[in-house]
C-alpha cells in the first residue's frame, strides 16, 4: 500500500496533471484570450483618449499573464491536494482550502485587468493578500513540485500586483 501511495505521490509531484488536464488548459486558454483581446482592442481603438486611456497603451497585459499562470498552477496544485485528501491524508488541507481562494481571486483579477477595469486597484489589494497567504502556504509543502510551482507563480504575480496599487 505504501509502494502504491509512493508512486502515486510522484505521478502528481512530476507533472501528470491526470483529470486536470482539460480544466488547466482552458484556464491557460483564457488567460492567452484575455491577453489577446485587451490587446487586440488597444490597437484598434488607435490613439484613444478619455476617462479610460492609459498613458503606455500597452495595459496589464502582465498582470493577465501571471494570474492566468496562478490559476493553471493552482488547478494542479489543488488536483493534487484532492488526491491525496481522497487517501485519507488531510496534510494539504490548508493549502488546498488557500489555492481555491487564490484561484477564484486571480480569475476576476485577470478579467478586470483584461479590460482595464476601474475596479482593478481594488481587486488587487484583496488579490494581494489571497496570493500572500497561497505562496505562504504552498511554501510549507514545497516538497511537492505543484505546491512549489504554485508558491513561485504567486510571487510573480504579486510582483505584477504590487505595480498596479504602487
Amino acid at each position: 500500500m505504501n509502494e502504491s501511495r509512493n508512486q502515486n505521490d510522484e505521478l502528481h509531484t512530476t507533472g501528470d496533471t491526470g483529470p486536470i488536464s482539460r480544466r488547466a488548459l482552458l484556464a491557460g486558454t483564457a488567460a492567452l484570450a484575455a491577453v489577446g483581446l485587451s490587446s487586440g482592442a488597444q490597437a484598434a481603438s488607435g490613439s484613444h483618449t478619455g476617462p479610460h486611456a492609459h498613458g503606455s497603451g500597452t495595459g496589464h497585459n502582465d498582470l493577465v499573464r501571471t494570474a492566468g499562470d496562478c490559476i493553471v498552477t493552482g488547478e494542479l496544485c489543488q488536483a493534487h491536494c484532492q488526491v491525496t485528501l481522497a487517501q485519507g491524508d488531510t496534510r494539504l488541507a490548508d493549502c488546498s482550502k488557500s489555492v481555491y481562494e487564490m484561484m477564484a481571486g486571480c480569475t476576476a483579477l485577470m478579467q478586470l485587468a483584461a479590460v482595464q477595469s476601474e475596479a482593478l486597484p481594488a481587486m488587487t489589494r484583496v488579490c494581494i493578500g489571497l496570493l500572500e497567504d497561497c505562496q505562504a502556504t504552498c511554501e510549507k509543502h514545497a516538497k511537492h513540485a505543484v505546491c512549489q510551482a504554485c508558491a513561485d507563480a504567486c510571487e510573480k504575480c504579486l510582483e505584477e500586483c504590487r505595480k498596479v496599487v504602487g
